[in-house]
């Protein structure tokens, strides 16, 4: 019958595991960071407080019409289109 190794037996190789991970931790949200503007800021970009203000951006857009998400406006017929003009852009 094998034997396993107290807890803290293992702990240097626990350590070990924790000194090949930490740089992992660390490097997801820098990576966000890096590539710079967060999907869900550049969605606030897109939203205005008027109709008139997101026919505008999507006339600049070369998309037509506008539609409503919550209380704001988005240029473009929905999210789709609006994602396709961004790209063109």
């Amino acid at each position: 019958m094998r034997r396993t190794n107290p807890v803290f037996l293992q702990l240097p190789r626990m350590k070990t595991l924790l000194e090949h991970l930490l740089p992992f931790l660390f490097a997801a949200p820098v990576a966000v960071i890096a590539i710079g503007v967060q999907p869900s800021h550049a969605h606030m970009k897109g939203m205005y407080a008027t109709k008139a203000e997101a026919e505008v951006r999507a006339a600049q857009l070369k998309c037509e019409g506008v539609f409503k998400m919550g209380n704001e406006w988005m240029p473009c017929a929905n999210e789709r289109a609006l994602h396709d003009a961004l790209k063109r852009e």
